[in-house]
């Protein structure tokens, strides 16, 4: 009788490291909250993100948009703002990480959000993972007076910013320009939250490459990942950068496995029956993967608004696939 791929790897798994499965246990687990679409509350996000913490997810996630156009209404009809929403959760959590994928950075001067990120992770004991990005949006970026050739620079300039506020002590000075101001309160880890920064272009990976602590790519493939990931390291000059994904999920039964982005760029959608899942996620870890979040029954995607099915793929996401990656 054939024995199921995730009873294997979790017998595997506790019977001790070996050579196929010896690294599962670095493999981290995320959810991403519903803060957008007609169907988002605080009711709703506390449900999720409160489940999520229970269940043994590893970490929670927002994305980020200050501002949208109408004719990008797949963004979503609400649309919380992400680092408050953070706040909000981390009111009514204790344990599980927070992260942004990503925080469009040039929408904002880095001294506001390099102040809002060290209150948040200095209050709740240090659970922020900051993802950054350019933005894709041209309209969003000149909305609040960012030019679209300048995003890249806008970027650079505020990991800089942010690297700097949070790792000075006493008086600091900098860009944008500030002379002898304090920048408090102390982060709860040396040098502040750990940078994830976004994007697959040539340019993007070799911001990670040079700045990032980690790489956040959205709904990839496995080989499109290790792909991106030997790049990096070709560039990176051996830094350990933490490889992670973020994809639309859909789990029980096989449905869509694609869809073409708003650029006109090919996505893939973590699918199937949880034996198959598991063999999805097993080929991301050997292409290097080390935390995946899911934006479980992706409203983008399936179009039916009903927040029951997110909760109920969570839980059979939690009962009958992590434990293939967990002791």
């Amino acid at each position: 009788m054939m024995v199921p791929l995730r009873r294997l790897c979790a017998t595997l798994v506790r019977r001790g490291p070996t050579r196929a499965y010896g690294t599962l246990l670095d493999m981290r687990f995320g959810v991403c909250l519903p803060h957008r679409w007609k169907y988002a509350s605080a009711r709703l996000i506390a449900d999720v993100a409160q489940e999520a913490e229970s269940l043994g997810f590893d970490s929670v996630w927002v994305t980020d948009h200050v501002i949208v156009p109408v004719h990008h209404v797949e963004r979503g009809h609400i649309f919380y703002e992400a680092l408050m929403t953070l706040a909000f959760v981390s009111s009514i959590t204790r344990t599980v990480a927070m992260g942004t994928t990503v925080l469009a950075t040039p929408t904002r001067n880095p001294v506001v959000p390099g102040k809002e990120v060290a209150t948040l992770d200095a209050l709740p004991g240090g659970r922020v993972i900051l993802g950054v990005g350019t933005g894709w949006i041209r309209e969003e970026l000149e909305a609040v007076g960012v030019a679209w050739t300048e995003r890249g620079r806008f970027l650079d300039e505020g990991i800089k910013v942010l690297r700097h506020l949070w790792s000075q002590e006493g008086p600091i000075s900098g860009t944008p320009p500030f002379e002898r101001c304090c920048s408090e309160p102390k982060l709860a880890r040396p040098g502040g939250p750990p940078i994830w920064v976004g994007g697959i272009t040539d340019p993007s990976l070799k911001r990670v490459a040079r700045t990032a602590d980690g790489w956040p790519s959205w709904a990839v493939s496995a080989e499109e990942l290790g792909e991106g990931a030997e790049k990096i390291r070709a560039m990176s000059g051996g830094r350990k950068i933490t490889l992670a994904c973020f994809s639309p999920a859909d789990i029980g039964s096989k449905s869509i496995e694609g869809y073409v982005g708003t650029l006109g760029e090919r996505h893939h959608v973590i699918t199937g029956s949880p034996d198959q899942v598991v063999h999805t996620i097993e080929d991301f870890r050997k292409s290097g993967l080390e935390h995946l979040a899911l934006s479980f029954r992706d409203v983008r995607l399936f179009k039916d608004e009903t927040p029951d099915l997110l909760l109920k793929q969570m839980r059979l996401f939690a009962s009958e696939i992590m434990p293939a990656f967990r002791t």
